[in-house]
């Protein structure tokens, strides 16, 4: 029957697979974009840019909107400090977090604990716990800047094995790594992409990007567009656009599966 995610996975729609990502810094820039998706994803992520300029109540709004919430919030700290700012989230009754694999398997492992906790006191489902990596604007170059030994393609793989030891839900690559993480880590998690883009579109300050279609076949479970979408003069086609080709792409991708299962 596969696990709790692999059953979920089965049920997600295109409109739950491509989340917006909303960088923005006023109330109204917020509210104007909300308005454009016009209900057609179910998820938008809110950056830091939003949430330090406009504060926690932003969450409401969108929420008013009909809209859940990828709250990226990148957290990483000493692990009871990651802990307890997870609780604060989670009480928002916000969809998904995101923290730093990069603050190690015991950060990580703590804000699944103290969720956990909170799930069974206040009787509601948690937020899902989604990994980051290595940011998607970085490349081997800057890696060796950093110290890291390895390029990404090594230190990836070995974040990802930490996020999974420690409970996470989910974590947050490149498309680049899809493919490698699937094979080598199985299905049993979730794997969101930002780094997304169509053809002709520039890759502003991301260096490792591929397309959805490329993305979604090598397995992974939401696209996290931002400019992509956003900065088109057309925001509203540009989603349906993107919805066309995830649709069409998960076609493709349950075909292919279903050949190799028989």
């Amino acid at each position: 029957m596969g696990s709790k995610i692999e059953r979920a996975r089965r049920i997600l729609k295109p409109g739950d697979r491509l989340i917006v990502s909303i960088d923005v810094s006023s109330k109204s820039g917020l509210i104007g974009l909300l308005k454009k998706i016009g209900g057609r994803v179910t998820t938008v992520k809110l950056g830091l840019e939003l949430i330090y300029s406009l504060g926690l109540d932003i969450v409401e709004t969108v929420k008013s909107f009909g809209y859940k919430v990828m709250f990226d919030g990148k957290l990483m700290d000493i692990p009871n400090t990651v802990a307890k700012a997870a609780s604060a989230i989670g009480k928002l009754d916000v969809e998904m977090i995101t923290l730093h694999a990069l603050g190690g398997k015991n950060m990580m492992a703590g804000a699944v604990k103290d969720l956990k906790i909170q799930e069974t006191e206040r009787l509601k489902r948690r937020p899902l716990l989604m990994g980051v990596t290595i940011l998607t604007s970085l490349d081997d170059g800057d890696l060796e800047e950093m110290g890291f030994k390895s390029g990404f393609a090594d230190t990836v793989p070995g974040l990802v094995k930490l996020a999974i030891a420690a409970g996470l839900d989910g974590i947050v690559c490149s498309p680049n790594e899809v493919g490698t993480i699937r094979k080598d880590f199985g299905e049993g998690f979730y794997i969101a992409t930002p780094g997304i883009r169509l053809a002709g579109d520039g890759s502003g300050d991301q260096k490792r990007v591929n397309t959805p279609g490329q993305a979604l076949l090598q397995g992974a479970d939401f696209l996290v567009v931002g400019r992509s979408i956003t900065g088109k003069a057309d925001v509203s086609g540009a989603v349906n656009l993107y919805l066309e080709k995830i649709e069409d792409t998960m076609g493709t991708y349950n075909t292919i599966k279903g050949k190799a299962r028989c």
